[in-house]
């Protein structure tokens, strides 16, 4: 439709209406992800990682698989439901009314166990009364001690649920891998020797343990310590200690020394009293409320009877051990209803209930996470357990809330006097915590967090899977609420746009060839309108990115039958939000016997992405790019109503700011595309046009891009970064074949046909698409 030299006004309704098929040629695979992350809506835009290990770790970190076949079938091996004990066997006051929980189950230890770990290589410290050392549980394992330690049922009990050998007989501990050291706090048989426990909690703190159970404690109440300290504004907690328990102020001092100096390696866990009616816990479990410093990594364990329905949610809780109390803000609670190893002989088991039985699970899972997370400290796995403790069932229970602690990044959980958090999952503690976040800096203290919606990779049809391709193989650290790194693949965050298998219908607007002067014209379809490229395929310019554009041009006379176009454009950017476009540029055309030859070339100016690619706040790619382009294009008529011809397109882009991300560098970017076909006039009516091409759409040629990426962390909490840069190259590229059709209608109508076929759609090796568009205009 030309356009005089003054902006016309017309008006037009247009109906359009596309079919498309899509296939690939290509397998498809899934894995079994550690948990869903947290911070996305579920939109295009925000990239579904997939959280696994990396296939070569050397930084000390590594990702949680789960497997949920094999978690099910650890649930119902024989070895792991020996662990189970049951309330009408152990009389714990109860009357079941429901599926009772098997503590192992509820705990999800079979899920740790399913991704693989156990504990090896890791030391759990247990205080408790003494030990069979000989006891096929512990038999074989790399056991350490400090001083004496009596042959006793309790310390074997506690020791085998910790740590038991999973070997295939009698059962198993939460931590089968791991190694032990071992103390008895009354190493002569008799009697507390505080100095025997200090020197085996300095013992083990040597030999890095993970973890320090204590099953053992004295039937005091907390508010007894509350009480004096209350009396005795200038009182250490050592001497309230003293003043309460006896033993000596100098003695408790060296211990709560000892105890502090564990933290640094480790997690002290203390078993609550079993007496009921302690509604504020014992003053051992809660020596951290009254010695802030030992609060770092301790967690308090709580006892109750639990039972569950067929999805294992809690229905119904009964406490049977003292409440958390004074304790809660770190407090656990669990299933300590089990069965474990005694020491009547090598081989002799028994089943009980208490706090006792439940520390050693919550020790053994200490061991677990430190295996999976070893770049976190003591403070963070104990801050894992307490923020993922199931807890969604108090106020089906009446349980009343206390308090809500803040672990930072938007992570709060409550908890209750009587219950603590709630009930340990070690699942939800391998997993995941509040959303996942992409960090650029130093340490996860000071780096900026970048939401999952601010990390999707936007990569246009043209770069085809390259990006992926490039990405793949770099592995990126991508860290949940409360800091832990888990390994992905950078290519998880990359969302390719669909391949386009629509053809182009025919534009509505171009610059009139055969009217100098000014032209102003707005256009949909802007490729069309200044390079000719107009076939079925379409794409085959960069200006194909382009969506609603406003364009400027002057037509010139060259020679005796030549033009020269010159043009200025502005548009929308039609794959950016907020995007624009604007540049450039000028055509000849030339008489080539009895053809034409257009010689072309444009220069543009892209705001908001870098063709079109656009990664957010974590991967910027750039604020813009400055594009280059030439093309030239052949026309030659071979018969009446017959003419032949092809376009081609090449051009270069230059990034243009970026840097703030984890993208440090996209440089040497060309692109191309090209055309060629036929066009026959008047073949089913007159004025008609039909259009036979086969195109290659635009896509990038060469490019490289570089990453300064996270992918582990350390400790003391700061960041490993790897740099490594990579080729851009598609896996295939993608053939057009098109068809496509115009005619005029009665009345200021037109209709329009459009039918395309791809072959390596999207650039991609193996994908193929067809798509068929019907179009309808009515001017008025």
């Amino acid at each position: 439709m030309p356009f005089p030299t003054f902006l016309k006004s017309t008006a037009a309704i247009s109906l359009t209406v596309a079919l498309a098929a899509c296939s690939s040629g290509g397998s498809s695979s899934s894995s079994s992800s550690s948990g869903s992350s947290s911070g996305g809506s579920g939109s295009s835009s925000v990239p579904s990682y997939v959280f696994t290990p990396a296939p070569s770790a050397t930084w000390g970190t590594r990702g949680v698989t789960f497997n949920a076949a094999q978690a099910a079938a650890f649930a119902a091996s024989a070895e792991f439901r020996a662990s189970d004990a049951s309330c009408v066997t152990v009389g714990c006051g109860v009357t079941p009314t429901g599926t009772q929980s098997a503590a192992f189950v509820l705990h999800g230890v079979n899920w740790a166990h399913s991704a693989g770990l156990t504990g090896a290589g890791k030391t759990i410290a247990i205080v408790d009364d003494g030990f069979r050392l000989s006891h096929r549980e512990l038999a074989g394992k790399t056991i350490t001690q400090t001083g004496i330690l009596p042959d006793k049922g309790h310390g074997t009990f506690v020791a085998s649920l910790a740590a038991g050998k999973k070997d295939g007989i009698g059962m198993h501990g939460v931590a089968p891998g791991a190694d032990l050291h071992l103390t008895s706090f009354a190493p002569s048989g008799s009697g507390f020797d505080i100095a025997n426990v200090t020197a085996g909690t300095l013992a083990a703190a040597g030999l890095n343990a993970v973890a320090q159970n204590n099953s053992w404690g004295f039937e005091v109440s907390s508010l007894n310590l509350q009480t004096y300290l209350k009396n005795n504004p200038g009182a250490t907690t050592a001497q309230g200690l003293n003043a309460t328990l006896g033993h000596g102020t100098a003695n408790w001092q060296t211990y709560l020394n000892a105890l502090d100096s564990f933290q640094n390696t480790g997690v002290v866990v203390w078993a609550l009293s079993n007496d009921n009616s302690l509604t504020s816990g014992d003053v051992m479990a809660a020596l951290p409320y009254f010695e802030p410093r030992l609060a770092e990594a301790w967690i308090s364990a709580a006892n109750g009877y639990f039972e569950v329905n067929g999805s294992g949610d809690i229905t119904r809780a009964v406490r049977l051990s003292a409440a958390c109390g004074l304790a809660a803000k770190f407090c656990l609670a669990g299933d300590g209803i089990t069965t474990a190893a005694w020491n009547g002989n090598d081989t002799d088991y028994r089943s009980g209930f208490g706090t006792s039985f439940v520390a050693p699970q919550v020790a053994g899972a200490v061991a677990l996470l430190a295996g999976a997370f070893p770049d976190m400290t003591p403070s963070e796995w104990a801050q894992r357990l307490l923020a993922s403790a199931d807890n969604s069932w108090f106020a089906a229970q009446g349980v009343p809330l206390a308090g809500t602690i803040d672990y930072g990044n938007g992570v709060t959980h409550s908890y209750s006097t009587e219950w603590g958090h709630g009930v340990m999952d070690i699942r939800a503690a391998l997993s995941p915590i509040g959303s996942v976040s992409v960090l650029s800096g130093a340490s996860v203290a000071s780096a900026e967090r970048h939401s999952l919606s601010e990390s999707a990779i936007v990569a246009p049809s043209s770069f085809g899977d390259s990006l992926s391709r490039a990405l793949e193989p770099q592995q990126l650290a991508v860290f949940d609420a409360l800091n832990r790194a888990f390994s992905v693949s950078s290519a998880s965050a990359v969302q390719t746009a669909p391949a386009t298998v629509l053809p182009r219908l025919p534009g509505q607007a171009s610059i009139d060839q055969g009217h100098d002067g000014l032209n102003l014209i707005h256009t949909g379809d802007l490729a069309s309108a200044v390079t000719g490229f107009a076939g079925a395929g379409g794409g085959a310019s960069v200006l194909t990115m382009a969506g609603e554009s406003l364009l400027v041009a002057s037509i010139a006379p060259v020679g005796a039958a030549g033009e020269l176009t010159t043009y200025g454009f502005a548009a929308e950017h039609g794959a950016v939000d907020n995007g624009a476009l604007a540049g450039a540029g000028m055509t000849l055309s030339l008489p080539l016997g009895s053809g034409q030859v257009r010689l072309g070339a444009t220069l543009a100016g892209e705001q908001g992405a870098v063709m079109g690619l656009d990664g957010g706040t974590a991967f910027d790619f750039g604020s813009g790019s400055a594009i280059g382009a030439l093309n030239l294009g052949l026309e030659q008529p071979i018969a009446p109503g017959l003419s032949l011809f092809g376009r081609l397109e090449y051009g270069a882009v230059a990034r243009q700011g970026g840097g703030n991300g984890l993208v440090s560098d996209l440089s040497g970017l060309t692109f191309s595309g090209m055309e060629i076909g036929a066009s026959f006039a008047n073949t089913l009516a007159a004025g008609d046009r039909l259009t036979l091409s086969v195109s290659q759409p635009l896509r990038i040629e060469t490019g490289i891009v570089e990453m300064t990426r996270p992918v582990a962390r350390l400790a003391d909490g700061s960041i490993v970064n790897q740099t490594s840069s990579a080729d851009l190259t598609s896996s295939g590229r993608e053939i057009d074949l098109g068809l496509s059709y115009e005619a005029s209608l009665p009345n200021q109508a037109s209709f329009s046909l459009g039918f395309k076929h791809a072959i390596s759609a999207g650039h991609v090796a193996g994908q193929s698409g067809s798509g068929l568009m019907f179009g309808y205009r009515q001017g008025f």
